[in-house]
């Protein structure tokens, strides 16, 4: 009895250390997916659809404001963004990265924002940002962070 305890007792730990089953690749191609057509969403002005993308507890950090804590606040920004003359967002993720455990994530992502200056000319802002992701109770994923400020033009 006193050899079973003692073999238990070191392969337990050993346990915790198995393998992963999940297919972080495939997991980091759906998030890129799931960011492209998100984008494609918001360029098409369909922001009421976009906003389940956010997780009830999502924080956006957007430059030069404070944290929008939850979905509510950020619902609120992008609803006065879409109202701004000559509004629009486009991004593209470069790269992702998927814990081993399949719930988390982050994305390295670009973004390209215009506005229109006050005699109506557009000005374009380019940015970077991170997205921090999380797989909700359903298995979806959600953005729980959004961060992002401004970066030279691409090339540049």
């Amino acid at each position: 009895m006193k050899r079973y305890t003692l073999v238990l007792s070191l392969l337990l730990p050993l346990a915790g250390c198995a393998q992963s089953d999940v297919d972080r690749e495939a997991e980091g191609t759906a998030l890129m997916q799931l960011s492209k057509d998100w984008s494609a969403l918001v360029g098409a002005g369909e922001y009421e659809a976009t906003l389940n993308n956010w997780a009830e507890d999502a924080v956006m950090l957007p430059p030069g404001l404070a944290a929008l804590e939850g979905r509510s606040a950020i619902k609120a920004y992008v609803e006065a963004a879409a109202q701004i003359p000559g509004f629009s967002i486009s991004w593209e993720p470069l790269s992702v990265h998927v814990s081993e455990s399949g719930d988390l994530a982050y994305m390295i992502e670009r973004n390209v924002i215009t506005v229109a200056d006050s005699l109506g000319n557009p000005v374009t802002t380019h940015g970077k940002g991170v997205t921090v992701w999380r797989k909700d109770t359903s298995g979806a994923w959600r953005n729980v962070v959004d961060m992002w400020n401004e970066a030279p033009p691409p090339g540049s």
